[in-house]
C-alpha cells in the first residue's frame, strides 16, 4: 500500500471486495487500515517482503497460525462450505520447501500470491522451479497484464 493507500482504500470500496491480497507489503502493513476489515498478516525475509490478506468482517475468518515468511493461511467461516485461503510470496532470493505449503491444503482452498515463476509455456525462455510447482499441482495463473485495474498496477481480478 505505503504511498498508494488512500488509491487501495478507495478502489477497495469501490468494487465492493470482501478479500483483498497484497504481496511486498514491507514494513508499511501497520501503517494502513481498512476500515470493517480483518486483517491477517506474516513478515518476511526482506525489506520489502511480508504478505496480508485482508477479509470483511461480515464474513468471518480464523488465522491458522504457521511459522512460514511470506506466508498467511485464513480458513472463512460464515461461508456455505468450507473455503481455506493461502496467499504467499516468494521472492527469488528465498529458498523454500512448497511440501510446507502443501500440507495446510485441503479441498476448497485458494493458493494466491506471487510466486515469480517463469513457465516457458507462458512465454519465458525456461520454466523455473516455482513454475514446475504451478504445472505440477494444476495451479492456474491470472495474467495481471490483462487484468489490471491501472496502469503498472499488479491488482488482478
Amino acid at each position: 500500500m505505503g504511498t498508494r493507500a488512500l488509491e487501495v482504500i478507495e478502489w477497495v470500496y469501490r468494487i465492493e471486495a470482501s478479500i483483498c491480497i497484497f504481496t511486498e507489503v514491507g514494513e508499511l502493513r501497520n501503517t494502513n487500515k481498512l476500515p470493517y476489515f480483518n486483517i491477517f498478516y506474516q513478515k518476511g525475509m526482506n525489506h520489502s517482503g511480508g504478505v496480508y490478506i485482508t477479509v470483511g468482517k461480515h464474513l468471518g475468518a480464523l488465522h491458522i497460525e504457521i511459522c512460514i515468511p511470506n506466508t498467511v493461511v485464513i480458513d472463512l467461516k460464515w461461508v456455505s462450505e468450507p473455503v481455506r485461503i493461502i496467499v504467499i510470496y516468494w521472492p527469488n532470493s528465498q529458498n523454500r520447501n512448497l511440501d510446507d505449503i502443501l500440507s495446510f491444503t485441503m479441498q476448497g482452498t485458494i493458493l494466491s500470491g506471487n510466486f515469480n515463476a517463469t513457465v516457458k509455456e507462458r512465454n519465458s525462455l525456461s520454466t523455473d522451479k516455482r513454475g514446475t510447482f504451478m504445472k505440477e499441482n494444476n495451479l492456474n495463473y491470472i495474467d495481471y497484464h490483462r487484468h489490471h485495474i491501472h496502469q503498472n498496477a499488479r491488482y488482478a481480478i
